[in-house]
């Protein structure tokens, strides 16, 4: 039984490996420089478009495997540590890829990027439910709001001196130098957020019999909780929804032509509203439930949205990836905690494996139907579909899914 200082103890060092895990990804951010550097190397819009699929594909699809991994570990963190490399070193391989093969070689760099990301993403998503898992062990059960909040907004707000580091990088070196050194950096985050991640305090716990027929155990666990596929229904719908933000940074080098520093301190504005709602987020959604996050944060992607597409210039979207901010740390908050308030204790891999996947796959398959969409139509038509799709989400949450904590009081 872990003792109150060990749970003040693991939830300070393990804020900080989620702090600088966040640092990390910020200097390899899917939404603004990874878009910018496939740009650069010549890259098509659906291949862009590639870029947040593969991430989305590898945070949801290999959970389902890392859930069942999780069943037979009575601790996580040895096991962690060993795979958690696959997350990490692919940055020190993208940093290699731009220093030696971007100049000469633009087209192979794109494919090692997106091979790389690749293994990072599908190495997170397999982690990922036997992380959570572990941080419902590790962390108590009342911070677990609090804890999320902590590590990704203190993460987020590190990240905005990142940004104005990524920022100088890309100003005064040349292509592609200037993006190798934000993959070294990435790669020295995480270096520090493993070692933090080492000193994590886990008792063991009893193994869990592996499910047999992991579908079968998805369709009856649906017949017997209806209000969790309701929550799953309208995930894939906001998921969906995130089509839109993935083409901002595209667009605003197409249509107005910014500068690749501007792109930097789009990505700061991002960084600076993630953070400061983090620390919102958090205690709301351990006093009131996390449902209350999710649906503020679905509010504030439907305005990024129309700042997008009513935008006549490029101020309009420091607002739109402000409000895109709001929604990424609430997802980060409320939907990792509120998959712990709706897992039974004995069913609790279960819960997170799905509850990652219906939350990630629909993201794969959005930026790839958003390029096709932009292509054909043009980019407002993007924001104009990923619109009414997190209006629909939205609703769905509102009015078909109940806060798991007061059905548990019930």
């Amino acid at each position: 039984m872990l003792s109150r200082r060990d749970y003040i103890w693991n939830f300070t060092v393990d804020s900080l490996d989620y702090a600088f895990f966040t640092l990390a990804m910020s200097f390899g951010s899917i939404t603004t420089l990874l878009p910018l550097l496939a740009k650069r190397l010549g890259a098509s819009n659906v291949e862009i478009g590639l870029i947040p699929a593969i991430a989305y594909l590898g945070w949801s699809l290999p959970a389902l495997w890392g859930a069942r991994a999780s069943e037979c570990l009575e601790r996580k963190l040895p096991f962690i540590l060993r795979a958690t490399l696959l997350e990490r070193l692919p940055y020190l391989g993208m940093a290699i890829t731009c220093f030696f093969f971007a100049s000469s070689n633009p087209l192979l760099a794109l494919y090692l990027i997106f091979i790389f990301l690749g293994i990072s993403t599908f190495a997170m998503g397999f982690l990922g439910p036997i992380w959570v898992e572990m941080i419902g062990k590790v962390i108590h059960r009342s911070r677990w709001g609090l804890y999320f909040a902590f590590g990704n907004g203190i993460g987020a707000l590190m990240s905005i001196w990142g940004s104005k580091i990524a920022e100088k990088l890309l100003i005064i070196h040349p292509f592609a130098r200037n993006f190798g050194y934000c993959f070294l950096l990435a790669s020295l985050a995480m270096v520090i957020s493993y070692v933090l991640l080492a000193l994590t305090r886990e008792e063991k716990a009893a193994t869990q019999p592996s499910s047999s027929g992991y579908l079968r155990s998805l369709f009856s666990m649906l017949r017997e909780d209806r209000n969790f596929l309701h929550f799953l229904l309208a995930r894939v719908l906001m998921a969906l929804g995130v089509m839109g933000g993935a083409f901002y940074t595209v667009y605003l080098l197409s249509h107005f032509h910014i500068p690749d520093a501007l792109v930097a301190r789009y990505n700061a504005v991002l960084l600076v509203s993630q953070a400061l709602s983090n620390f919102f987020w958090g205690p709301l959604g351990d006093k009131k439930g996390h449902k209350i996050v999710l649906l503020l944060g679905a509010v504030a992607l439907v305005g990024s949205n129309l700042f997008a597409i009513f935008a006549r210039s490029i101020w309009p979207f420091f607002l739109a990836f402000s409000f895109m901010g709001l929604n990424t740390s609430a997802l980060s908050v409320g939907g990792m905690a509120i998959l712990l308030d709706f897992a039974p204790p004995g069913k609790r891999s279960l819960y997170l494996g799905w509850g990652n996947f219906f939350a990630g796959f629909p993201s794969f398959l959005s930026p790839i139907l958003g390029g096709k969409i932009a292509d054909f139509f043009g980019y407002t038509t993007v924001f104009w579909v990923a619109l009414l799709v997190n209006v629909l989400g939205f609703l769905w949450l509102f009015l078909g899914v109940r806060e798991p904590r007061v059905l548990e009081g019930e």
